[in-house]
């Protein structure tokens, strides 16, 4: 359905220059920013247990960008994002390598919408202090959905990225299927290669 909603939103909106950079043009943007780490999927509560809350953390890395042509290009990027949650007094601190992958549909001038796939790479993982990377799966696959918006060569970008495999290796018996989410707020600065 949103898949459907944005190309509609794309088609509609074609016939004039949406990008502020020419066909052709590759940019490259550092950016950083705040990183909210969630958890969703399967969960059974326990007597005691509280609902997870996001751990807010830093994420930082670097976006290259091609347009292919007024109004529509793809990017590929790298960055680091300190991802988790907290329940019950405990911080989970997951540490990916990501690389997102997106196609950007500039729907009015410096305006995109953005969708693809992110490939997480798990540098760290703990529980409060103690290790716990050997329970955490090593690959993160999610879906980022967003926006951005472009002025004066600044970029603010916003997503969400709606991950699709799980990161939890063992369940404890409960059958818990927990995945590692994550929204994303970064400021950005463009320039022209």
């Amino acid at each position: 359905m949103m898949m459907m909603l944005l190309m509609a939103t794309v088609a509609m909106t074609a016939s004039a220059q949406k990008t502020l950079h020419d066909s052709g043009t590759f940019t490259l943007q550092p950016k950083v920013g705040l990183a909210l780490g969630s958890f969703s999927g399967d969960y059974k509560k326990l007597a005691g247990d509280d609902d997870p809350k996001m751990r807010a953390a830093l994420i930082a890395g670097v976006e290259g960008e091609y347009y292919i042509n007024d109004w529509f290009s793809a990017a590929a990027g790298l960055s680091y994002a300190q991802q988790g949650w907290k329940r019950n007094d405990v911080t989970v601190k997951l540490d990916y390598l990501n690389i997102p992958l997106t196609a950007n549909f500039y729907v009015a001038p410096g305006l995109a919408l953005k969708t693809g796939a992110q490939f997480g790479f798990l540098m760290n993982a703990k529980a409060d202090d103690e290790d716990v990377k050997d329970n955490i799966e090593k690959l993160n696959v999610s879906i980022p959905v967003g926006v951005s918006y472009e002025f004066s060569s600044f970029v603010i970008d916003a997503r969400y990225n709606i991950a699709v495999t799980k990161c939890n290796k063992y369940d404890g018996g409960t059958g818990d299927k927990q995945r590692s989410d994550l929204v994303q707020i970064t400021l950005g600065y463009k320039f022209s290669l």
